[in-house]
Parts: C-alpha cells; sequence; structure tokens
C-alpha cells in the first residue's frame, strides 16, 4: 500500500492509506510543534494545552466530550513531546466524520475556562512530582539539561513548575493561536477511509486557514563531560552515558537503529549480556537512540548497587571500545537487521502504527517512505557502517553518575 498525499493551498497535507479489509480508521492531526517551540517564560504550555482541550469546547463542556469519545470508543487521545503534539483516535469507519469533527472541535476550539485551567494546572503539577519521584525518568532528564544547555530541548517536556503556576488563561489563548499560525499541521488517515472524503473535511476544517511557518530555530551544541550528583531517594548507583547521535533525516539513521541494537537495545545485546547475563552488575540495562529535526541523543542507562558503581562504569567502557575497534560480528549484525525488519513489517498491521508513521515523516522529511524503500536502506546496512557511526557517536561522551545519599 502507498499513501496518498494532498497539500491544500495553504500548506495543510491530508495523507491517506485505504486498506481493503479493515473496518476502522485511525484518524490524527499532527502539529509541528512540541515542548522545544515554546518561549522560555512558556516551559510546560505545549503539554497544559493538550490537557486542556480535554476539558471543553466552545460547543460542549467537558462532560459532553468525554460522552461523545465513549460514543466512539474511548479511543481519542493526545501526546506532547519535544518537537510535536498529536491529537489522535481510532473508531469504526462508519463513525469517522464524528470523530474527524471531534477532534478538530478540540483543537481548534477549545474553551479554556478558567476553572478548568485552575484545576488542570493542580493535575500537571501532580504528573511532574511523579516524574520527579521516578529516579530513572530524574537522571535521564538531568542529563538533557547537561547536554544541550540552555537550548530548549534540555526543558523537560512535562514543564517548568514555575511557568505552569503563572500560566493564566490569557497567556494560554495567546500560546495556542501562535502554535496554530506558525506550526505545520498533518491530517492523516488510515484503514477504511477514502482519500477524496478526508481531503473534504479537512478542507471544511482547516483550509480558511494561513498557517506562517516559524523559520528554522538555532541548532543546539551538543556538551561532553561528567557529573557527579546524589539522590536521597536512590537506592541504587544509576549510570547515564550520551553521545550525539543523528537526526532523523540523516542518511545514516538506519545504520544507527542497527548499532543501537546491537550495543545496548535488546536481551541479545552486548551491554545486556556483558552486565547482566555475565557479571550480575545490574537487572536495568539498555541503550536508547533518539534522533530529532536537527539533533540526536544516544543513552546508555544502568542502575546498579554503589558499590559496583566503579566496576559496572569499567565494564561498560571496555564494551563500548570493543564494539567501536573490532564492530559488530556477522550473525548479530544479520540478527540485528532481521530484529528491525520485523519490527517495520509488524507495525503495518496496526493502523495506529501506521498512521503515527505517516505523520512523523511529513513533519519530519516533508515526504512519506514506503515501507520498501525502509526495508531497502535497513538491508544496506554493514559493518562498516555501523563500526563508523559507533565511533562517530562514542569517541566522546557525557557521564552522569547519580548516587545515593
Amino acid at each position: 500500500m502507498h499513501a496518498e498525499i494532498t497539500v491544500l493551498t495553504n500548506g495543510v497535507a491530508v495523507i491517506s492509506e485505504h486498506l481493503p479489509g479493515r473496518q476502522g480508521v485511525a484518524l490524527s492531526l499532527s502539529l509541528g510543534n512540541g515542548s522545544r517551540d515554546q518561549l522560555r517564560e512558556e516551559n510546560g504550555f505545549a503539554h497544559l494545552l493538550e490537557h486542556m482541550v480535554f476539558k471543553g469546547s466552545l460547543l460542549r463542556d467537558a462532560d459532553a466530550l468525554n460522552a461523545a469519545m465513549e460514543a466512539l470508543g474511548g479511543t481519542i487521545n493526545a501526546f506532547t513531546d519535544r518537537e510535536m503534539t498529536v491529537f489522535h483516535g481510532t473508531m469504526l469507519a462508519e463513525d469517522a466524520g464524528a470523530g474527524f469533527a471531534l477532534l478538530e472541535e478540540m483543537l481548534m476550539r477549545p474553551k479554556f475556562a478558567h476553572a478548568d485551567l485552575r484545576l488542570e494546572k493542580q493535575v500537571v503539577a501532580q504528573e511532574a512530582a511523579m516524574a520527579a519521584e521516578d529516579i530513572e525518568d530524574w537522571v535521564q532528564e538531568r542529563v538533557l539539561r547537561e547536554l544541550w544547555g540552555d537550548h530548549s530541548l534540555a526543558w523537560p517536556v512535562l514543564g517548568s513548575a514555575r511557568c505552569i503556576r503563572q500560566a493564566s488563561r490569557r497567556r494560554l489563548v495567546a500560546y495556542h493561536a501562535r502554535v496554530l499560525r506558525e506550526s505545520r499541521l498533518v491530517v492523516v488517515g488510515v484503514g477504511k477511509v477514502a482519500h477524496d472524503t478526508l481531503c473534504r473535511w479537512a478542507e471544511g476544517a482547516f483550509g480558511d486557514i494561513a498557517p506562517q511557518p516559524r523559520g528554522a530555530d538555532q541548532p543546539p551544541t551538543f556538551r561532553i563531560g561528567r557529573r557527579l550528583v546524589h539522590r536521597p531517594q536512590a537506592q541504587q548507583a544509576h549510570l547515564v552515558w550520551a553521545a550525539q547521535a543523528c537526526s532523523v533525516a540523516d542518511p545514516d539513521y538506519y545504520a544507527y537503529a542497527v548499532a543501537n541494537l546491537i550495543l545496548g537495545g535488546g536481551t541479545a545485546s552486548h551491554l545486556f549480556r556483558e552486565l547482566r547475563e555475565r557479571r550480575g552488575l545490574a537487572y536495568q540495562v539498555f541503550s536508547h537512540l533518539e534522533a530529532l529535526r536537527d539533533a540526536g541523543e544516544w543513552m546508555i542507562y544502568v542502575a546498579t548497587p554503589a558499590r559496583s558503581r566503579d566496576e559496572t562504569a569499567v565494564a561498560m567502557a571496555e564494551v563500548l571500545h570493543r564494539l567501536m575497534e573490532n564492530g559488530p560480528e556477522a550473525e548479530e549484525l544479520a540478527g540485528a537487521k532481521r530484529s528491525l525488519r520485523v519490527q517495520i513489517l509488524l507495525g503495518q498491521e496496526d493502523v495506529e502504527t501506521r498512521m503515527a508513521r505517516l505523520g512523523r515523516q511529513w513533519l519530519y522529511l516533508g515526504r512519506c517512505i514506503a515501507v520498501e524503500e525502509s526495508l531497502q536502506r535497513l538491508a544496506a546496512v554493514d559493518a562498516a557502517a555501523v563500526t563508523a557511526v559507533l565511533s562517530k557517536a562514542w569517541g566522546q561522551r557525557f557521564e552522569l553518575s547519580c548516587l545515593p545519599g
């Protein structure tokens, strides 16, 4: 299957994939705007806005919105990350028109009632407090602050408690208007959906808006070094090492993805086998790759008893050194590529995964990539490419150690 794409005269992109034999439709409205696109005094507004659209629109209150969502199966949802905000839902094809209208209503016509805002600020504060109590989340957020310094990529998606407390209805309304004015908007439908119908809905909902996409912001500067911190709540030593990785559009993206899986992306990875299976140093150990629009992060996370901190750090360094020096073995390279191939193909079985993939590709790349192209690029990754990206990324790094006390 290949996506059909129509770009409206105002730049809004409409993308669909009709899947024969399906009874459902996955719909999304994706904005190319996330926490990194806020002003400093707005840190947390993107996430707060996502919450507030569920508190009522100019047409109905929160109870009526919830009833409408339940009537569709209760699958209307949203999420905010550093570079996009997505409103999405899955429903029967017979309800797709109502589902699209509901998503459009929430995005374009939120009510922003004063009383709702007061309550939701408390809810967001509780969410942030829960995240702060999770040591794993906290140390990774701390690493982002160290890596990117004052750049907005370092700001937590949940936001600053001070900024959330100071958020007023007037400021949130102004922020919402700016987001709609400056953000690229992508409408995606996957499943039992006709492209011309989706275009008609999008034209009726968004044809009158006049987006003025902002220019590219300043690329972040990656910082290396070491940091030792203490947290009274910690029961173990938490080690996070980070390296600069690729952007989504980087030609070596698939080489990075394969290298990450070999390094620490699964139970067959070098880090898991060495630190957990052979030495028993850690229960939790993994690596994670995050590709962004103009940068990327590659993190290793290990939780280990405090007394084993130094031994664990030595073992991590040895794993990296061996991989950078010797590269992957043929068998593990083939296994990693097969695992990623399976993930891509199984993702095609799920309408929500297909929907998310199309919206993300358009926002990051300005085009939709056929699965066949992705598989070809993955198949072309060889041992030399994996070794090259490992050396490029991990030739210098940032190291954070969080200890109890």
